[in-house]
């Protein structure tokens, strides 16, 4: 799935998912750069589109530093 924020940017693609206490997704970044982890709770993840191939995130401040990716 493409992730995007709610504004519209693009993060990147999830790579995967990790299963654990509380699920995570990798997202590997479109910039390129380190994956990003990224908590998969409701108050993060606002929409999943699997037909639509869209996974829609409201990260809160500093979760995502995209401009460290590059």
């Amino acid at each position: 799935l493409s992730v995007r924020t709610v504004d519209g940017t693009v993060v990147g693609a999830v790579d995967d998912v990790l299963h654990g206490g509380q699920d995570v997704l990798v997202i590997r970044p479109a910039a390129g750069g380190a994956d990003i982890l990224v908590p998969f709770v409701k108050a993060i993840v606002t929409q999943v589109d699997v037909p639509g191939g869209v996974l829609v995130i409201d990260p809160p401040e500093g979760l995502l530093n995209l401009q460290d990716a590059t």
